[in-house]
């Protein structure tokens, strides 16, 4: 504050508002102002001759093998693995997306190990991937081995063994391992056969896998035996090595973070696992237009801090997908966000059943801008819901349009939970706006709210047939009264004459 008030720094934007708003001035205005000076130092940075370094962080990327030395934070994670290791032949760490999986083996895990390491990683075609990989350790060609690979799932384990010193130990990574769900039945169940066989002596075994795929893991007749206590699960980074993940690359490096940038960020990440790799994202833009040995929050939020990281990142996705996948997106984060009523809306958890699986939520999943966990899926942080423009254009568009699909998803959730009770089922105007909203054509609902839609209307044709059934058997009976009244009063006027 002192270095603000005497004009040696920009102050940054809380401080200076709250200035503001302390001596009763526009607040926007100044907001303005605020912005312009920001810009203009950062267009100065820019213009200033910079030092050659890369910056140490890898931003929306994984940490890889070769960054060991600039991965901090999950140090306890890696000593366990290596603990369990050592007595164990097969080993599957777990966590929701954004949370570090692929850094802790790659980084963190793969440079610790002594004996080879080889990595693998199925993609849709594990077969082939396999083939491939094994082609650039061997030399041998990748359409033969993939022929022996298909004979017998053993062969990958056999040709790893030929490609290494003879009685040598050998570690195999598998990372993104949930991959493999995607590929065909067959390839799939070649796949585990081969793991089954390579989690053998004296080789072993190490699994990557998302959160939300664990279940279907550890479940799978073919992988049962294997996966009984394996399972290592990572656990949400505590503030001590989020400090370590931000702080220590850019010490090692001979940069210093500014401690109101540390706290920042610190800020931004707690509560949000999948938000680390856009604060570092954040951090290596600030690394970028700073000159100096400090990285200060002024220039942090000159940059656009981590908003712009995430916004920049959603851009990027949604501006790959074709027209009707960019309107599946639009469903998907709408869904994505709870509904404020006078207060501001939030991040909404969407369990699994919610969504139908497609290629564009794998998408932003694997752009770590929606974290997949293992109960359901959720923003990876809450500023993409003012800070992405589109995201904010679109909840603008239509609140009540928004609400009434609100509505209808809780609606068919309980309706799936209560056993599809009748009772909970739509009727009367409910219904109607229910339907005047599915027939929009923004709309999409997703197979839990068509199934609950069509019930609510077969219900209702129900009931209006059953009605009309009434009514005609009342009329029916009233006639029928009134013929016998009538032939009644005609007998008692014969009987009079």
């Amino acid at each position: 504050m002192s270095d603000a008030a005497s004009g040696r720094k920009l102050p940054t934007r809380a401080v200076a508002l709250a200035y503001v708003r302390a001596c009763d001035g526009p607040v926007a205005e100044w907001d303005r102002r605020w912005h312009e000076v920001a810009a203009e130092l950062s267009r100065r940075r820019r213009a200033a001759p910079r030092s050659a370094a890369e910056p140490p962080y890898p931003g929306l990327a994984a940490f890889g093998t070769k960054d060991a030395a600039r991965f901090f934070g999950r140090e306890d994670v890696v000593d366990l693995l290596l603990g369990r290791l050592a007595g164990a032949r097969f080993l599957i760490v777990s966590g929701p997306s954004g949370s570090g999986v692929t850094s802790v083996l790659l980084a963190g895990l793969v440079p610790r190990v002594r004996e080879p390491v080889v990595v693998l990683r199925p993609g849709r075609r594990p077969l082939e991937e396999c083939a491939a990989r094994l082609a650039a350790l061997t030399g041998t060609p990748a359409v033969r081995l993939r022929t022996e690979f298909a004979a017998d799932p053993g062969h990958l384990y056999l040709r790893i063994r030929q490609a290494l010193p003879p009685d040598a130990e050998f570690l195999l990574v598998v990372d993104q391992f949930e991959e493999v769900f995607t590929a065909g039945a067959a390839e799939r169940a070649w796949f585990f056969a081969a793991l089954a066989r390579a989690a053998q002596a004296p080789a072993r075994v190490v699994l990557g896998l998302r959160a939300d795929f664990a279940d279907a893991c550890v479940r799978h007749p073919a992988l049962a035996g294997l996966t009984r206590n394996a399972l290592i699960p990572l656990e949400p980074l505590t503030a001590g090595q989020v400090r370590a993940a931000l702080v220590r690359p850019a010490a090692d490096a001979g940069r210093g973070l500014e401690n109101a940038l540390v706290a920042t960020l610190m800020a931004e990440v707690a509560r949000q696992p999948g938000a680390l790799p856009f604060a570092t994202e954040a951090v290596r833009r600030t690394w970028q237009a700073t000159q100096g040995v400090t990285l200060t929050l002024a220039a942090h939020e000159a940059t656009g801090g981590i908003t712009a990281a995430l916004a920049g990142a959603a851009e990027t996705v949604y501006g790959r997908l074709a027209p009707p996948e960019r309107a599946e997106a639009r469903s998907l984060f709408l869904r994505l966000v709870g509904f404020g009523d006078g207060t501001p809306d939030t991040r909404r958890h969407v369990p699994h059943a919610e969504l139908d699986p497609t290629p564009v939520v794998a998408q932003f999943v694997q752009a770590r801008l929606i974290t997949a966990g293992r109960t359901g899926l959720e923003l990876a942080h809450d500023t993409m819901i003012d800070g992405w423009p589109r995201l904010r254009g679109w909840l603008a568009a239509d609140r009540d349009a928004l609400r009434v699909h609100r509505r209808l998803t809780e609606a068919a959730g309980l309706w799936e939970t209560a056993d599809r009770e009748q009772a909970v089922l739509y009727r009367g105007h409910r219904l109607d706006e229910a339907l005047t909203w599915a027939k929009r054509a923004d709309a999409r609902p997703n197979t839990p709210e068509r199934r609950f839609l069509r019930a609510s209307v077969e219900l209702r044709a129900a009931e209006e047939m059953a009605t009309r059934r009434r009514r005609r058997l009342s009329a029916a009976t009233a006639l029928t009264a009134l013929l016998a009244a009538a032939s009644t009063a005609t007998a008692i006027r014969r009987r009079m004459h």
